[in-house]
């Protein structure tokens, strides 16, 4: 060996071994990309579910940390309550259109909830699914106490004589849920918003015998009962709209 292969001469020091925190890197940059990495909640993800939470009642504690996750049935019904609210079509404009189309639905609902009832009477599993979209329509329906010019739709389209009906529904939750409709639609200071209005959607009521149909549906109500009550007080302001009117 010369003096040059002297000075170029290195001794093999093997195969270099990997340091532990080299291998941790490299095995989490593997996961992320491997898609292994369970990652917790993201910050935004956190608000929504607390927000969400806090409308349930559902008490989530403020140390509450990113990587940790929901579990079992509260984060299914919150991302449900979540997809409800990102899906929630726009609300339609109050117009005659909207307004014709609400009165045939309910109109729709109210026959089917009276044929599954005279169909399964003792079965009420079955027509209580339409008693809730029945009672879900009438719900809807108090917009249009924010449009009374337009009343005379629900007198031309018999929605009038159909509420009436349902005054004496074996349900006494419809029942006061048409008492609370009535009691918005007959609202002294909405009536006065349009006097025409006023006039036919009063006369269609009392042609209809609307005060005697209200006394027969509070004498069968529990004043122990909440809603009943309600029904009650709502009963007695509807009874107290008419007669104003009348006088």
């Amino acid at each position: 060996m010369d003096v040059g292969e002297l000075l170029n001469y290195q001794p093999d020091r093997g195969a270099k071994r990997p340091r532990d925190d080299d291998g941790a890197a490299a095995g989490g940059e593997d996961d992320s990309r491997g898609g292994k990495q369970q990652k917790g909640l993201s910050a935004r993800e956190l608000a929504k579910y607390r927000e969400a939470a806090a409308g349930m009642g559902i008490e989530i504690g403020g140390e509450l940390r990113e990587s940790e996750e929901f579990t079992g049935d509260k984060k299914k019904i919150l991302e449900k309550l979540m997809d409800q609210d990102e899906e929630e079509p726009e609300a339609e404009p109050v117009d005659e259109s909207s307004v014709k189309k609400m009165i045939l639905t309910f109109e729709k609902r109210s026959y089917k909830n009276q044929e599954l009832r005279i169909k399964f009477p003792d079965n009420p599993e079955k027509f209580m699914e339409s008693e809730l979209d029945l009672n879900d329509i009438i719900q809807e329906m108090h917009v249009i106490a924010t449009m009374p010019d337009l009343y005379h739709l629900l007198v031309e389209l018999n929605a009038v004589h159909s509420l009436l009906g349902l005054l004496s529904h074996e349900n006494t939750d419809v029942a006061i849920a048409v008492v609370d409709l009535l009691q918005e639609l007959t609202d002294i200071d909405t009536l006065h918003e349009s006097e025409e209005g006023a006039e036919v959607l009063i006369d269609a009521l009392l042609e209809g015998q609307v005060v005697a149909l209200l006394v027969q549906n509070m004498e069968r109500l529990d004043e122990q009962v909440k809603e009943e009550a309600d029904g009650i007080y709502n009963t007695l302001g509807k009874e107290m709209n008419t007669d104003a009117l009348t006088t």
